[in-house]
C-alpha cells in the first residue's frame, strides 16, 4: 500500500468547501467561480469541492467535472484540492473520482450512496469503500454527514476501511464523540481525522485533527484561518477568544440557509458569487439587513 495514499498527508489547515456560483438561468458561472477562487486561493490551505456547499449533488456528471477544471486551471498544485465525488450513483462515484485524479486533484472524498443509504449494511458500505479505495492512486477520505445522507457511520467501519486503505473521515455528524473515538481507536498520525465544521476548531485541532473543512471560510477566510495559527502557535487564550468570533459568524450565516447566507456574506464583502442553485434562492432584503448589521458588530470587515 502506497504511504502517501493512505496518509493524504497534503491535506491540512483551514479547507473551505467551496461554494459553486450560478447564473440567474441556474447554469453554472465559470467567470464568478475564478473570481471567487482567485479572492480564496492566497487566504486558505486547501479547497474542498462539490461538496455540499459546492452544490455537488445538484449537478451532473458534466457539470461536476467542469466545476473541478475550473478549481484545478485557477489553483492548480498552490494549495491541496479534494474533490468530492459522492453521489447516489456508485459508477457515477468511480467516473467522478477517476477523472478527479486526472485532473489534478490531491483526494477525493465520498458519502455513502444515498437515498437507500438507510438500508445499507456495514458490508455493503465496506464493499463501495473498498471499489473506491481500489478505483484511485490518490487519498480517499469517507466523508460522514448523517444529516444529508441518512445514515451515521460507525468507527468499526471506519477501523476496517482503514485496514483498506482509507485515508481519513470528514466528520460533519457534530457529534464530538465520534472524534475521541476516532482519537482512541485509530492511530491519528495515519488516519487524519477533518472536523466538517469551524464551530469545533479548539475542541479538535489541539488534539489530533489534521484539518477543518468550514464553510464559514468561505466568506471569512483570514477569521478562520487566524484561529487555526493561533492554536498551531500555542496561543490559546486568543484561540479562545478566535472561536467565540467564529462561532459568533456562524450564528449570522444562520439567520438565513447556510448556502445562500454565504453568498450574502460575500456580497458584504463587494465579492460576486451569483445565485445559488435552485431551488435555492437568494436571502430576502429584510434577514439580508439583519445579517449585516449583526456581522458589523465583529468590528473586523466592513
Amino acid at each position: 500500500m502506497d504511504n502517501l495514499k493512505l496518509s493524504g498527508e497534503k491535506v491540512k489547515g483551514i479547507i473551505p468547501p467551496v461554494i459553486t456560483p450560478f447564473d440567474s438561468h441556474g447554469k453554472f458561472d465559470p467567470k464568478r467561480m475564478e473570481d471567487f477562487l482567485n479572492f480564496l486561493k492566497q487566504k486558505v490551505m486547501g479547497m474542498f469541492v462539490c461538496g455540499t456547499y459546492g452544490s455537488g449533488p445538484l449537478m451532473n456528471v458534466s457539470e461536476r467535472k467542469q466545476v473541478l477544471e475550473t478549481v484545478m486551471r485557477v489553483v492548480g498544485d498552490s494549495i491541496p484540492v479534494i474533490a468530492h465525488v459522492g453521489s447516489s450513483n456508485p459508477n457515477d462515484v468511480f467516473e467522478l473520482a477517476q477523472h478527479a485524479e486526472q485532473a489534478g486533484a490531491a483526494a477525493v472524498a465520498s458519502v455513502p450512496p444515498f437515498y437507500y443509504a438507510t438500508s445499507y449494511y456495514d458490508e455493503d458500505l465496506k464493499r463501495f469503500f473498498a471499489k473506491l479505495i481500489d478505483t484511485v492512486d490518490i487519498p480517499v477520505f469517507l466523508y460522514n454527514n448523517p444529516k444529508t445522507v441518512g445514515i451515521s457511520i460507525s468507527i468499526d467501519l471506519l477501523e476496517q476501511l482503514h485496514n483498506e486503505g482509507l485515508a481519513g473521515v470528514k466528520d460533519s455528524s457534530f457529534d464530538l464523540s465520534n472524534f475521541y473515538k476516532c482519537k482512541y481507536r485509530l492511530n491519528l498520525h495515519q488516519f487524519k481525522y477533518i472536523i466538517g465544521t469551524e464551530m469545533f476548531i479548539v475542541p479538535t485541532i489541539p488534539l489530533g485533527a489534521v484539518a477543518s473543512i468550514s464553510g464559514l471560510a468561505n466568506a471569512f477566510p483570514e477569521l478562520v484561518v487566524h484561529l487555526y495559527e493561533a492554536i498551531e502557535n500555542r496561543e490559546y487564550k486568543q484561540a479562545f477568544e478566535l472561536q467565540e468570533q467564529v462561532n459568533y459568524a456562524r450564528e449570522v450565516q444562520h439567520m438565513a440557509q447556510s448556502i445562500p447566507a454565504i453568498h450574502t456574506l460575500l456580497e458584504f464583502r463587494g465579492i460576486d458569487v451569483g445565485y445559488p442553485r435552485h431551488p435555492y434562492s437568494k436571502v430576502e432584503p429584510q434577514v439580508k439587513d439583519k445579517m449585516k448589521d449583526a456581522i458589523k458588530k465583529l468590528g473586523i470587515f466592513s
